[in-house]
């Protein structure tokens, strides 16, 4: 918007530096520029023309029909600017009321109208020659290609002093119904992935779950393994002591067995030697007592029988210790014959 400053009998209109101002006397151009300042007499024949010099955007919002009649929308933003604005201000009016500095009309959405045509004449006809499918397969860059080639071919835009810097869609889609109905497919098998992930992951954790207990059975089997082993090594160490101290139990019988067996080997030993000293002691003396007896019995025999009766009598009557002896006829027939013979044999 231009900035009016009315004084008494001049005014002055001063633009931006973004703004092309062009004043106009009678019809004839006789001052423009961007950024300046222009003085006119109040209330005389001048025209202010006020256009914008910088790049404008403007949105686009455009719909199509498809070749199996379905609405598609296209979304993206279309940058212009002005590169001939006095050949411009001749074809859209851009006149700034000298009062208020503000454009009488409203020629900048003259200039997008004008855009919003072309891009919707450009995505008529390529939306038309495709169906939803294909479109959508194809995708947006295929459309802005083809925006642009028709932007390049048309001199409409260049011919009222308009350049486009650049045109940009982002977005294309069709109703909410049928987006809906195209998305359910790529829904349900992306349902149908996340389930099978979920499947996976489950079967993983299982298996997962699965690999911890064979881990910890197989722990257990070997710690109960090293128990076992454990075991049979005490009862070994066990036995083995038993071994040893029942080897040393024998050792220290047979050792006591074979101290008892000298000293019983050396008590017989004695013995015997005790015995035979006495057997031969024994010898001696009955060798004496019958070389005694034997000597005594050849004394006897030169002796008379009365003698040796009496001896014999006298012997037996002190061994026996006889207070008493009583004889027979027999015993004293024997004696008196004995005696008689005695008697006889001294006549």
């Amino acid at each position: 918007m231009a900035i009016i400053t009315r004084y008494p009998f001049l005014t002055q209109a001063r633009v931006e530096a973004a703004s092309f101002l062009a004043v106009f006397r009678q019809g004839r151009l006789v001052r423009s520029g961007r950024g300046i300042a222009a003085w006119f007499a109040t209330g005389g024949p001048t025209s202010l023309v006020e256009i914008p010099a910088d790049d404008r955007d403007h949105v686009l919002n455009v719909s199509a029909t498809t070749a199996d009649f379905q609405t598609v929308s296209a979304l993206g933003l279309a940058t212009w600017r002005a590169v001939d604005p006095v050949l411009l201000a001749g074809r859209i009016d851009f006149t700034v009321e000298p009062k208020t500095g503000q454009h009488r009309g409203e020629p900048i959405a003259q200039v997008e109208s004008l855009i919003d045509g072309l891009v919707a004449s450009a995505v008529e006809r390529f939306v038309a020659a495709r169906t939803v499918a294909q479109l959508l397969d194809e995708g947006i860059g295929a459309l802005l290609a083809a925006v642009e080639r028709e932007f390049a071919m048309t001199g409409r835009l260049a011919a009222i002093g308009i350049e486009i810097a650049g045109i940009r869609l982002t977005d294309l889609s069709p109703a909410p119904e049928l987006v809906r109905a195209l998305r359910q497919p790529t829904i349900e098998k992306l349902q149908q992935g996340a389930d099978e992930a979920t499947f996976a992951r489950r079967a993983a954790a299982v298996e997962k779950e699965a690999a911890i207990a064979e881990n910890e059975t197989r722990a257990k089997i070997r710690l109960e393994d090293e128990r076992g082993r454990l075991i049979a090594k005490e009862r070994d160490n066990e036995l083995a002591r038993a071994h040893i101290a029942q080897e040393t139990a024998r050792i220290e019988a047979e050792g006591e067995a074979h101290v008892r067996e000298i000293q019983s080997l050396a008590a017989a030993a004695a013995l015997a030697t005790s015995s035979e000293a006495e057997a031969r002691a024994l010898e001696r003396t009955d060798a004496v007592r019958l070389a005694t007896e034997q000597a005594r019995a050849e004394i006897a025999k030169g002796l008379p029988p009365v003698v040796t009766l009496a001896h014999a009598l006298e012997t037996g009557l002190a061994a026996a210790k006889i207070g008493t002896l009583n004889l027979g006829p027999d015993a004293v027939g024997l004696i008196g014959q004995t005696f008689a013979k005695a008697v006889a044999g001294k006549t």
